[in-house]
């Protein structure tokens, strides 16, 4: 997974901060094109930095216009996506990560009184948001109504995430 951070100058007091950390970044670029410069944090393997992504988006989420994209698609919530990148990387030190998963998404769905049927995500972030998928005659494809979802919750690009 290829994530690249787009930091646009700032006067915001955290750019300071934000520009060191992007600079440890893997592959550090600087853009001149247009009135304000701008830097570019790329990390060709996500897995490779999880601590430094997690400290830069957090940071970066205070400069305005500040991106996010991940295998080029642009992260539009940076709270979701952080939420989602840290529980991916918990499901890492498990044995069975998909086996994890599923146990997140039990949870959120028994406190969310998930109705009795079968879950057609083991996600937490997708579980409650799949009462929205319907099911009559002439809808969508399940799987396109997940793949949706999980783009809104910002967790499609997750190698765990199994869609039906």
């Amino acid at each position: 997974m290829r994530l690249t951070l787009r930091i646009p100058q700032s006067e915001s007091e955290t750019f300071p901060l934000v520009l060191s950390l992007a600079r440890s970044s893997p592959k550090f670029q600087t853009e001149t094109e247009g009135r304000t410069p701008a830097y570019l944090a790329i990390f060709p393997d996500l897995s490779q930095s999880f601590d430094l992504v997690e400290r830069l988006i957090g940071a970066a989420a205070e400069i305005p216009d500040a991106r996010v994209s991940i295998d080029e698609r642009p992260v539009e919530g940076l709270t979701k996506f952080l939420s989602a990148l840290r529980c991916y990387r918990e499901s890492l030190a498990e044995l069975d990560p998909q086996a994890y998963c599923a146990r997140q998404a039990a949870k959120i769905g028994d406190a969310g009184s998930c109705p009795d049927r079968a879950c057609v995500s083991h996600c937490q972030f997708i579980c409650t948001r799949c009462l929205q998928v319907v099911r009559e005659i002439g809808a969508p494809s399940i799987r396109s109504q997940l793949k949706a979802i999980a783009i809104h919750a910002e967790v499609e690009w997750c190698p765990n995430l199994r869609l039906p």
